[in-house]
Order: structure tokens, then sequence, then C-alpha cells
């Protein structure tokens, strides 16, 4: 399908002659190269309007190439030329070289002709950057269907290739495979402009499904989508369900399957372009957005559907994957799909405010500049390295989460670009601390941090925080005393409650100060110093103990208590 797509859009160019191509690559070394599936290759210019209907090709490879080409030569070339035309203009001045997202249905179909390109890889390493986009876990989907080819394909781009994932659950699964690095670069939203939110306006309720349909999905979305309409109470029901046109007997057999458990909803099906993606969003209520989540190769998916149905102002009720976790304050995640319609039908105000920080917290996170700004400087080498490490004696102590408390002789790291002015040494997320490289530090030190994290991450969070210190290295939490804050409302039930100074040592314990007005500092669990001991203890930290704590208000509202690494 890219195949065809690409034909539409671009100009046919014809060859170019011997010396064309030598006078190109004179004084030329900087040329980027996108390995694509495609037939023939092509030069991207500046201006190029790049379409597939792929999300994963659109999101990342084409966005990538579209901000490139504005600076320095871009070309998609198909995986065959790398064998076959090792002096084709685009190779002989390639400084990088990205493979992009392939289907797993075009790999085992060709699988010779990828194990060419795995070599032509292999000898390339050390002469160019390579790059390799990683969107699915092949390996747990070769597993699952007895395909080993799958899990040698990612296993030999770990190997040759540095790695690129667009969610921090696929770059745990992918973090073995790793052997040059692993950067977390996301997918943006796409639709030009974002939607007014709105709440369930009226019947019948306007449902939506958008997405690639298939043999390894038609099942959880079939049963995903009748869990939903379970919610709805009988009421009528119009599913909107856009997919692509040559999937329309699958969608047939999920509306066959839907009436049948629910005959009060009505399926329409819509062939998938993004615009009518969008209309059908924009005329529904909710979205649904169900997920295979209880599997390796399901649960590893991006937040891309989440975040364009935030962006399209509709609630959507989604299952729980970790990246649709991430945003749970600003849709209806959880196992039951039913129960989150209810809610939604129940609660349009609040469902209303959720869209709101919603669209906020998406404008600014997953804005396409700011994430095509990330490929650009990744790709064409300009990115400064996201943490040198001292001479060697000299101790490395990361500050995790530091907002505006930036500490001398600390590397002081955080998900946010500034706040109150002040800027972090290293910007990332704290789920992966991807420029850290494993034992390679001697202390992480956090400061009122773990409590804004869920309690179903917290151990995956911690164990990466392990992941990085030394053997003997010291990770010290600091964070709220759920005992004291419990105590001290008990001891004064109506002069605690309130929002103001009134309740630091208590509602802000449970909570987080609500004059923030900023989801990231809501507090998402709280901890005692013995259930915090625990969780660090099931993270694999040793010689767990509590001291007195040093920042804040110290005790009795918070605590300190530290761990060590083991011996690897």
């Amino acid at each position: 399908m890219l195949r065809s797509l690409l034909a539409q859009v671009f100009r046919r160019r014809a060859p170019a002659s011997a010396p064309a191509l030598r006078a190109a690559r004179q004084g030329r070394a900087d040329s980027v190269v996108f390995v694509a599936n495609m037939e023939a290759p092509v030069r991207v210019g500046p201006d190029a309007r790049l379409r597939s209907d792929v999300a994963s090709v659109r999101l990342r490879s084409f966005l990538a190439a579209s901000r490139l080409a504005t600076s320095r030569p871009v070309y998609l070339l198909p995986p065959d030329l790398l064998a076959d035309e090792p002096d084709h203009e685009g190779l002989a001045s390639a400084a990088t070289v990205v493979v992009t997202k392939f289907s797993t249905s075009e790999l085992l179909a060709h699988s010779q002709r990828f194990e060419r390109m795995l070599a032509w890889l292999a000898g390339a390493r050390g002469r160019v950057r390579l790059v390799a986009d990683l969107t699915d876990n092949y390996a747990a989907l070769g597993d699952a269907e007895g395909r080993p080819f799958l899990e040698r394909y990612q296993r030999m781009l770990g190997e040759c290739c540095t790695l690129t994932v667009p969610c921090a659950a696929l770059l745990e699964d992918l973090r073995p495979y790793a052997r040059h690095g692993i950067h977390l670069i996301e997918d943006p939203y796409e639709s030009p402009r974002a939607l007014a939110p709105r709440a369930v306006a009226g019947a019948p309720v306007g449902l939506c499904w958008f997405g690639q349909l298939g043999a390894q999905n038609i099942d959880s979305v079939a049963r995903g989508l009748a869990q939903a309409a379970s919610g709805l109470g009988g009421r009528a029901a119009e599913l909107r369900l856009v997919t692509h046109a040559s999937r329309r007997d699958l969608a047939d057999e999920v509306a066959r399957r839907l009436a049948q458990a629910h005959p009060a909803v009505a399926t329409t099906f819509i062939p998938w372009s993004l615009e009518a993606t969008w209309r059908a969003i924009e005329a529904s209520d909710l979205v649904i957005l169900p997920q295979a989540h209880d599997d390796r190769w399901g649960r590893v998916k991006s937040h891309n559907r989440l975040v364009e149905s935030i962006r399209c102002g509709r609630l959507a009720i989604a299952s729980p994957i970790p990246s649709y976790l991430e945003l749970a304050d600003y849709a209806c995640v959880g196992e039951d799909l039913g129960r989150g319609v209810e809610w939604a039908l129940a609660n349009p105000g609040a469902a209303l405010e959720r869209l709101r920080a919603g669209q906020e917290h998406v404008s600014a996170r997953f804005s396409p500049g700011r994430i095509a700004d990330a490929w650009a400087a990744l790709l064409a080498g300009d990115a400064p390295p996201a943490f040198s490490p001292p001479d060697s004696g000299t101790p490395v102590r990361l500050n995790l989460g530091c907002g505006d408390k930036i500490l001398p002789g600390y590397v002081n790291v955080d998900v946010a670009e500034s706040r109150a002015g002040r800027r972090p040494d290293v910007l990332c997320d704290l789920r992966a601390l991807t420029p850290f490289d494993t034992a390679s530090v001697d202390e992480v030190l956090a400061v009122h941090v773990v409590e804004h994290f869920w309690r179903w991450e917290v151990v995956g969070v911690l164990r990466e925080w392990a992941r990085v210190l030394k053997p003997g290295g010291m990770m010290i939490l600091e964070c709220p005393n759920l005992q004291s804050a419990c105590e001290a409302l008990l001891k004064d039930p109506a002069g605690a409650a309130g929002p103001g100074q009134e309740g630091q040592r208590t509602m802000w314990v449970f909570y987080g100060d609500p004059a923030w007005k900023d989801p990231l500092m809501c507090h998402r669990w709280n901890y005692t110093p013995q259930s915090l001991a625990a969780v660090m203890a099931e993270a694999g930290l040793v010689e767990i103990r509590q001291e007195p704590a040093q920042f804040k208000l110290r005790e009795p509202r918070d605590m300190r208590v530290v761990g060590v690494a083991p011996p690897r």
C-alpha cells in the first residue's frame, strides 16, 4: 500500500547520469537514507507531501524525512537497493541510514530480501550511523506464532543499529536487544486543530473505533467493542468503524459479532483516510480503544490513537496498556470498557474536565514540531550528548524529577523542559533513563517524585532507576509519609481537610498541592515507610533502611528510605 501511495505523491524522475551522480557525491557526506517499503528510490524534496495509510510510517519516518529534507539530502530507498546499488547517490553520501517500519507480513513473505539488508547493515556498521525504528515487538509475535525469523530480524537490528521506539513499555521490552543504545521518541498528533471537547450529546450514543484491523487483533477489537456496548444500559448507539477499505470483510465480521451481542448498536463502516477518521471522531460521543493488554505484542503499542482522540475532543474508553495508562487522567482507562462507558454517560461534566486538561497536555507533549526536532537532532547527528560522564573518579549522582530544585554536585534530570525558569541538565522520561548506561551511576536521589507514579508502574520505574546504579550505589527516596498524614487528618478532621496551607500535612500528601493546577503534579499513590521499603525490595534493592528526611518539611510529614544496588 505504501508503494502505491508513494507513486501518487512523487513526480517521476529521469535516472541520473553517471557524471551527475559523481557531482552529487563530491563534497557531500551528510545525506540521510530511509530504508522503506517501496519499489524505487526517491529523493525527498523539502516541499514533498509524503502520505501513507500506516500510522507509524506517517508519524515517524515521514515526519523525520520531511524535516531533514529542509537542510540536507534525504532519500527513500527500498531494502534491495542497499546490496544491489551501493553506488547510488544517496548511499554514496550517506551519513545516516534509518531502517523504517516493515509489516510482519512483508518480513515473512520476503525474508531473503531482508536477510540481504541485514547483511548490508552488518557490513556498514562503523562507516555510517545506523538507526532502526521499531514500533512493535517482533520477537513477541514470532514466539506466539512460531515464526523465528521475526525474532532474528529484531535481534540483528539491535546488534547493528541504534534503536528508536515510540513508548516506554516497548523500550523496556527491547532494551536487551539494544547493543548500541535505544531512544524514546513519541508519536505526534496529526489533526491540524484541536476540536472543542464534547460529552455525550444525546441519542443514539455515537461510538467510534479507528485503526488497523487484521487477523492479529480482530478478536480483541470485537470483544472490546461488545464489552463497551454493555455499558450503554440498553441505549441505542451507532458505531462508526474506520479502517482500510481492504479490510471491509473483517469490519463486517466485527459488526456481525457486535449486533449479535447488542442488537441496539448499529455499525457503519467508513473506509479509512485521515480526514474520514477526524470526521468520524467529531461526529461521535465516545472513542472506544480496546487493546489486547495481556500479551507481549499488544501491550507495547504507542499513545497515538488515544492522543488523537483527546486532540479531537472526545473521551476515549481504553484498555490498560502502559501507554494509555500514562494518559489515564485524560480518558477512561481500565479493564472493563463497559464500566468506562457507564461512567462517561453518568459524569459528563467530569469527562469534559478530563478532556480540557488532556488537550493542554497533548498540545505540549505530542506536538509535531517538538517531535520533529527530536528526530532531526538524532538523525542529523546535531544533538549534543544527553549526558557526558565526568572524569574517572568523580561520583555521578542523579537528582531525578528535579523540577526547579537544581542541586549542585548532581546531574539534575526531569521530563519538564523547565519549572519556574530553571532547566534540568538532562531532559528525559524518568521511566526510561536512556541517556545513562547500565551501572554508571553512584547515587540516585528522588525527592517527592515516587508518589507521582501509579502503583502498578512504580516497581518497573524503580527497576529502571536501579539499572543505572553501580553495585553498592545508593537509591534515596524522599516522599510524604502516609501514616503521618492520616494521623494528622484524624486529629483535626475539620481544620486539616482544606486545599490551602491547612492541608499541607494532610490533603497535599494524598493528592498534591492543588495550587499547581497541573496533572503532572498530582499524587497517584502514597506510602508508609514499610510499604515503600517493600516496593524497593521488589525492585531488587537490598539493605533498605529509613533515615531522617533532609528536604521539604522533613519529619514527621516526610520520610526518607534508602536502598543499595546489589552485586550484579
